[in-house]
């Protein structure tokens, strides 16, 4: 038995052995290749360069070697319109020159929508949409916008002209949207200082161009900003002089006085229902008591004793007989029939 027993855990060691040894292998498979593909996740040797700003760069200026730079691109994919090279460009002369169209900050890839092509100069017709026109109109300080508008930023023209013949005045919406190219001779988006101008240039459509035009002759143009990232169009009606009369609240106003009414009202409502909950407690109250009452009156009268007098008029009703009825009782006297109405008993 005993020989059986270390036989038995020789082969237990053995086995426990070799599985040792195989989880050993197993894992330091494993972690070569865990290892092995860590090495390439973390592969970030550049396999191309591209040409970035190594400083601010603004509308119109020129691009010289200063003020490029490079650096390592690991993707695979290169942005469109980058380039790979500084020469490409740096012109050597006024013929090969290139001008920036789109400002750009340092570290900014260099795109090719953003630069003129070779010997192009950087002009405001190079900046306009393919197909959009440029028109500019006069403005002051007041219908500027105080100097708040600035390249870049998305504007209404309202147009407020009188009528003729009847000498009433009226302010309609002539363009909503209308992206603004340049103030005065300035066209860098990244201008954020406000400036009070006298001329904002639009990019707009012929027929938008048509309007503002005419526009200006019959009327004054006054400019709305709008929201940075505004895309919504709305139907506009004619103000009147008439309008003039009636109040406008702000919207800020009108949502605040709006949400106090909806505050009250929930308020009313809800002091509504409380007072609602506080009847149907009384009430529910009040019917508990009366039904307590009532089980309370059923039980005394279920245990109450008869009096006595009550007992005896119980035995009295039970065992008394009952009222005696009259019968015709005949007697023949003399060969005559005489008869008697007596009171009947019932005979037990």
């Amino acid at each position: 038995m005993r020989g059986t027993t270390l036989i038995s855990l020789g082969i237990a060691i053995v086995l426990a052995l070799i599985a040792v040894f195989a989880a050993r292998g197993w894992l330091s498979d494993q972690r070569a290749r865990i290892l092995a593909e860590a090495v390439q996740t973390d592969d970030r040797t550049p396999r191309d360069e591209i040409v970035i700003a190594a400083a601010q760069l603004r509308f119109g200026e020129r691009l010289t070697a200063d003020k490029l730079d490079t650096i390592g691109w690991p993707a695979d994919r290169m942005p469109q319109g980058a380039f790979t090279a500084i020469p490409a460009l740096v012109g050597t002369s006024d013929e090969t020159a290139r001008f920036v169209l789109e400002s750009m900050e340092e570290g900014e890839p260099v795109l090719r929508s953003k630069i003129t092509d070779p010997g192009q100069r950087a002009k405001l017709s190079t900046a306009l949409t393919p197909g959009m026109k440029a028109v500019s109109i006069r403005v002051n300080d007041v219908l500027g916008v105080a100097g708040f508008v600035l390249p870049g930023d998305r504007v209404d023209v309202l147009l407020t002209r009188s009528d003729g013949n009847r000498g009433e005045a009226f302010v309609d919406v002539l363009l909503q949207g209308v992206r603004v190219l340049a103030i005065d001779q300035i066209a860098d988006d990244r201008k954020d200082q406000p400036s009070v101008v006298r001329t904002v240039t639009f990019e707009v459509t012929t027929p938008e161009a048509q309007k503002l035009t005419l526009a200006a002759t019959v009327g004054t143009l006054s400019l709305a900003l709008r929201n940075a990232v505004s895309t919504e169009t709305e139907a506009p009606e004619r103000i009147t002089t008439i309008d003039l009369g009636e109040a406008e609240i702000a919207r800020s106003l009108a949502v605040e006085a709006q949400r106090s009414q909806v505050e009250e009202e929930v308020a009313a409502l809800n002091a509504q229902i409380a007072g609602l909950q506080e009847m149907l407690r009384e009430m529910g109250a009040e019917v508990t008591g009366r039904l307590a009452s009532v089980e309370q009156n059923i039980a005394t009268r279920e245990r109450r004793t008869p009096e006595p007098e009550t007992l005896e008029r119980v035995v009295e009703l039970v065992v008394a007989p009952p009222p005696p009825a009259y019968a015709t009782v005949g007697v023949l006297h003399g060969g005559k029939r005489v008869e008697y109405k007596v009171k009947a008993y019932a005979v037990n």
